[in-house]
């Protein structure tokens, strides 16, 4: 490449490093709409992925990928890095620790890296989890300090950024996933004499953080079957278990959402009747069942997320800040239940009341969305300003 070609590379060249290619549907829907928000500020942006599974998210998305972590293409990593304009690390709780890996630090050498190749750097739609580890606490505003552009997805991130020592300015913006929403895909409307549409995402709680108390998941498991049977036997609902961490034809060895719900049917006494669906071939065939619930009752918080763009009624089982975060942000956090809290006596009210009126319900939730969406008017003049600033 001559000179003047590799200028022209690196003003429209972008790596987007996240938690990618691991087969998780909410990532990916962070992915498209990072995509999205960044074409939408300047169209002849090229993108690099660094993912886990490179062919899989150069198939999705039609963009170039490589192994995020394997070691033989590290000299290739940094090639895409020094060819590219912008490092955009980004979605998702990439700020947190935990007690059984290294997360925060991990994704923040990527940045490192970044900032000493003198890339314009981005942190863009993530929210922070929790941080106890003294390292942690001081590698934050040692490298956040110093991007270019830094938006959280909720106040709480913000806040607690702030308290670290993050001096740059923070922008909030709304998730990600919400950019990968079609306009053209709206909730559909249930014929009076069809029943109900309820979905139910479920998911792992180990290796979350030091609050998480992950012997709850047992009875937390009892509850979900229970209230499963329930909307079966007073609604005569069709219940859709989703699973929104998966492979198509293998499991996952420590968080695989299909196996969770499998664990949690042995407590129904109604498992013949739910619609457990084994995988989803790509985020508009999840989108577009979503679009058909009444109500969702979710644990993974892009269930929440894009449940709520699509106009659907939610219930949040909180086991991660970053849930409560979202529910505060859209004002619903009434609706976000803590696992400690989430039993029959307290949920089966708050689910008579939605489905009793739904209309309620959902002119609440689209409400919340738009303005939880409003702000994003100002961030993205505030990107556009960065990437038009070479």
């Amino acid at each position: 490449m001559n000179f003047s070609g590799e200028i022209l590379a690196r003003n429209k060249g972008v790596v987007i490093c996240g938690f990618y290619g691991n087969h998780n549907l909410g990532d990916d829907a962070m992915l498209h709409g990072m995509i999205n928000l960044l074409r939408k500020q300047q169209h002849d942006l090229s993108f690099t992925v660094f993912s886990n599974d490179p062919q899989d998210t150069q198939s999705r998305y039609y963009v170039q990928s490589v192994h995020r972590y394997k070691q033989d293409v590290k000299i290739q990593r940094l090639l895409k890095i020094l060819e590219s304009r912008y490092f955009v690390l980004g979605g998702g709780d990439l700020l947190r620790d935990s007690l059984q890996h290294t997360v925060a630090p991990k994704w923040l050498r990527f940045l490192q890296q970044a900032l000493k190749f003198r890339r314009r750097t981005l942190v863009i739609g993530i929210s922070v989890g929790e941080i106890w580890k003294p390292e942690t606490k001081v590698l934050i505003p040692k490298v956040l300090n110093k991007v270019d552009f830094l938006a959280v997805r909720d106040i709480q991130s913000k806040n607690k950024l702030e308290e670290l020592g993050v001096c740059n300015s923070i922008h909030v913006m709304s998730d990600l996933a919400l950019q990968a929403i079609p306009e053209t895909l709206s909730q559909s409307i249930r014929p009076a004499n069809q029943p109900l549409q309820i979905g139910i995402s479920v998911r792992h709680l180990s290796g979350r953080g030091i609050s998480v108390d992950v012997d709850v998941y047992h009875s937390l498991e009892k509850e979900i079957a229970a209230l499963a049977d329930f909307l079966v036997e007073k609604y005569g609902a069709i219940v859709h278990f989703l699973p929104f961490r998966t492979y198509e034809n293998s499991y996952h060895h420590t968080d695989d959402d299909y196996v969770s719900i499998l664990s949690l049917l042995r407590y129904s006494r109604h498992s013949a009747q739910f619609v457990v669906h084994r995988y989803f071939k790509s985020l508009e065939n999840l989108n577009t069942l979503i679009s058909s619930l009444d109500l969702m009752i979710g644990m993974r918080l892009h269930s929440l997320i894009l449940s709520a763009g699509l106009g659907v009624p939610i219930i949040a089982a909180e086991y991660d800040p970053k849930v409560h975060g979202f529910m505060e942000e859209i004002g619903q956090p009434e609706l976000s239940i803590p696992l400690n809290c989430f039993d029959q006596t307290r949920l089966i009210p708050i689910i008579e009341t939605i489905l009793n009126d739904p209309l309620t319900a959902r002119l609440s939730i689209e409400a919340g969305v738009k303005n939880y969406t409003q702000r994003m008017t100002g961030v993205e003049i505030a990107l556009k300003n960065v990437l038009s600033n070479n």
